[in-house]
C-alpha cells in the first residue's frame, strides 16, 4: 500500500456515499460562482467516483426557472434538480435556528450522506454532515456587496469542513467568519484546459470587429462593483493611453454599470464589448495585447488563470490571491492605485523581453491548477467526514 501526498492510503477504495448539493446560482452568462458549480460539478461527475458507485445530486432555491440549470450534466449522471421555492433574501434576515428549520421543513427528499452547499447564504438542513464551499467573503469587506446573512458564523461553524480556493481566502475566513483553522481547507480551483491553452487561435480581425474591436487592445474581464477597481483602471489607462495611440481598452462584463464608469471617466479609446460568450472569450483574450485586472479583492480570480493558460500577459494587482495565482508570471501593480497600474501597464507595455517571458512561462504556471485535481481533493475530504465504512 502507498499513501498520497494528501495523507489518504491511495489502496483503500473510497466506499460510494450520496452528496447532494445546494445552489442558489441561476441560469445565465457564466461568471464567478454559477461557472464555478458547473465545473467542479462536471469535474466530479467525470471522476472514478461514479464507478465506484457515489450518487451526485443538486437542489436550487427559489422556483424552478423555464431553463434548465444542470443541461449538459444530467446525461453525466447528475441526479435531477430540484427546487426549494423559499426567498434567499428573507431566510437571510432569520434567526439561524428558524432559517435552518425552514431548510430542513422544505427539503422533504430522503436525506443524502452528506450536504454540499455551494454558498455560505445557503444553510444546509439539520441531520446530516455539511460541507460548504465559500471564495471569499466580499459583503464583509465592501459596502456595495450587499450583505452575509445574520447566521453566517452559526452556518459556517456547522460545517465539517469548509472548501476554499487560495490561502487568502482561508485567511478571510478564519478572521471574519472564527473558525478553527484546521476546519479550512484550501483546494485550489481549476481551468477549463481544453479551451484555454496556448494553441488557440487569435479571434479574427472580423469578429474583433464584430464587439468594436481595431487595431491592438488591452482587455478587461469581469464585474463593476468598487473591489473590482475599474474606476482605477480608467483612471490609469487615461494617464497611460497617450502613449500608445495604436491601443485601446476594452471591457467585458456588465455593460451598463461599465458603460456607466467608462464615461464617468472620459478616457480615451475605451471599449464597453458587454458580456463575452464562453465560446468566444478564448480568442478575444488571445487576441489582446495584455489582460488588464485591476480587482483589489478576489478569492480566487479565474480570468488571469485563463490568460496565463493562453499565453497572453496579465497586468495585476499584489492584492487578494491574485499573487498566489499569478506566482510571479503577471506584473502586478504595488497597490490598487491608478499610479501603481498606469505604472505596470507602462512596464509590460514598454519592455517586449518582459512581454515575451510571460507569454513563455504563463502557460506552465496555469497548467498547476486542474479540475481533476480539485475534485479528487473534494472527494478526500468528503472521505474524511463520511469515513471509509458505513456503520
Amino acid at each position: 500500500m502507498h499513501t498520497s501526498s494528501s495523507g489518504f492510503d491511495a489502496d483503500v477504495p473510497i466506499l460510494p456515499y450520496h452528496v447532494r448539493f445546494l445552489s442558489q446560482n441561476r441560469p445565465g452568462p457564466r461568471m464567478g460562482m454559477g461557472h464555478y458549480e458547473r465545473l467542479l460539478l462536471q469535474a466530479l461527475l467525470q471522476s472514478d467516483a461514479q464507478a465506484q458507485g457515489w450518487r451526485f445530486d443538486i437542489r436550487f432555491a427559489g422556483r424552478a426557472p423555464a431553463q434548465s440549470p444542470q443541461a449538459g450534466l444530467s446525461e453525466m449522471g447528475l441526479g435531477a434538480a430540484t427546487f426549494e421555492g423559499y426567498s434567499p433574501a428573507r431566510l437571510a434576515s432569520l434567526p439561524w435556528l428558524a432559517a435552518r428549520a425552514t431548510i430542513t421543513l422544505t427539503h422533504r427528499q430522503p436525506p443524502p450522506d452528506l450536504y454540499h452547499s455551494l454558498a455560505l447564504s445557503y444553510p444546509t438542513p439539520m441531520g446530516r454532515p455539511a460541507v460548504y464551499t465559500i471564495h471569499d467573503l466580499p459583503p464583509a469587506r465592501f459596502d456595495d456587496e450587499g450583505s452575509l446573512p445574520r447566521w453566517a458564523c452559526q452556518a459556517a461553524a456547522s460545517a465539517r469542513a469548509i472548501v476554499t480556493p487560495s490561502e487568502f481566502a482561508r485567511r478571510e475566513l478564519l478572521e471574519l467568519l472564527d473558525l478553527p483553522p484546521g476546519r479550512v481547507h484550501v483546494v485550489p480551483n481549476g481551468y477549463e484546459q481544453d479551451v484555454f491553452h496556448a494553441a488557440v487561435a487569435p479571434a479574427t480581425a472580423e469578429t474583433l470587429a464584430a464587439h468594436g474591436l481595431h487595431g491592438p487592445f488591452l482587455l478587461y474581464v469581469g464585474g463593476w462593483t468598487r473591489r473590482k477597481n475599474v474606476a482605477a483602471l480608467l483612471r490609469a489607462w487615461g494617464q497611460t493611453a497617450a502613449h500608445y495611440p495604436h491601443l485601446s481598452l476594452a471591457l467585458a462584463g456588465p455593460a451598463a454599470p461599465l458603460q456607466a464608469l467608462a464615461d464617468g471617466a472620459r478616457a480615451p479609446r475605451v471599449v464597453v464589448v458587454g458580456y463575452l460568450e464562453r465560446t468566444a472569450l478564448p480568442g478575444i483574450l488571445k487576441a489582446a495585447t495584455a489582460l488588464a485586472f485591476p480587482s483589489i479583492y478576489e478569492g480566487f480570480g479565474l480570468p488571469p488563470l485563463e490568460a496565463m493558460a493562453l499565453g497572453v500577459p496579465v497586468v495585476g494587482v499584489r492584492a487578494g490571491a491574485i499573487p498566489e495565482v499569478t506566482n510571479g508570471c503577471a506584473v502586478l501593480a504595488a497597490d490598487g492605485s491608478s499610479e501603481s497600474i498606469a505604472h505596470a501597464l507602462r512596464t509590460l507595455l514598454e519592455d517586449d523581453a518582459l512581454a515575451q517571458h510571460l507569454r513563455q512561462n504563463g502557460p506552465a504556471q496555469a497548467m498547476r491548477f486542474s479540475w481533476p485535481a480539485h475534485a479528487r481533493r473534494v472527494l478526500e475530504i468528503y472521505r474524511t467526514i463520511l469515513g471509509p465504512t458505513r456503520a
